[in-house]
């Protein structure tokens, strides 16, 4: 129950610092972000075994401690951004030294095949383009108005990887109806 209450404070960020910028300061918004983030981080129990997943609750704790000491709403902004850019980095990281994130995932709900393994490479590619265009229009929109920035980051962006995910399921359930590769053991 912690998990969830803590993840759905991070998922609703933009709207919290869009929010809580008109009425405090912004080291006030971080100081608060950092202890949540803490408190995630110290009672996260990974399920999966994906190598450096952790290097992402890190660096937003380094990015909210950064505002909280400058006082900067710039640097709240940035959240979605380096969040993108973590989350980019470890999928890449996978692909150069596999297994990749989505066969990862992926393996930990039964046996692969030979196809699913690559099938699941490809889509960790997918993900990796999909978080560098993410970090990018999360960067340009920092730039804009808050309203701007609080409507992509806080709707458009979920909306997006909810897209993506629903296309990717249905491509799943047709690869996996017309694979007949051997399972790997």
């Amino acid at each position: 129950m912690k998990q969830i209450i803590l993840g759905s404070v991070f998922v609703f960020y933009p709207l919290i610092v869009f929010f809580g910028l008109q009425w405090v300061e912004p080291a006030y918004i971080a100081l608060a972000l950092v202890c949540l983030a803490g408190l995630r981080f110290y009672y996260s129990k990974t399920t999966t075994n994906i190598p450096f997943i952790k290097v992402a609750g890190i660096n937003i704790i380094i990015l909210l401690m950064l505002s909280f000491f400058s006082n900067s709403s710039f640097l709240l902004k940035l959240y979605p951004v380096v969040m993108s850019l973590s989350f980019l980095s470890i999928f890449l990281y996978s692909i150069i030294k596999p297994p990749a994130v989505i066969t990862l995932i992926a393996g930990t709900r039964g046996k692969l095949t030979v196809n699913s393994v690559e099938y699941t490479k490809k889509v960790t590619k997918v993900w990796c383009v999909f978080f560098l265009a993410n970090a990018l229009i999360s960067l340009v929109t920092v730039f804009l108005s808050d309203e701007i920035w609080a409507l992509y980051n806080g709707l458009i962006s979920y909306v997006l990887m909810g897209v993506l995910f629903l296309g990717e399921w249905i491509v799943r359930k047709r690869f996996k109806a017309n694979d007949q590769s051997d399972y790997i053991t």
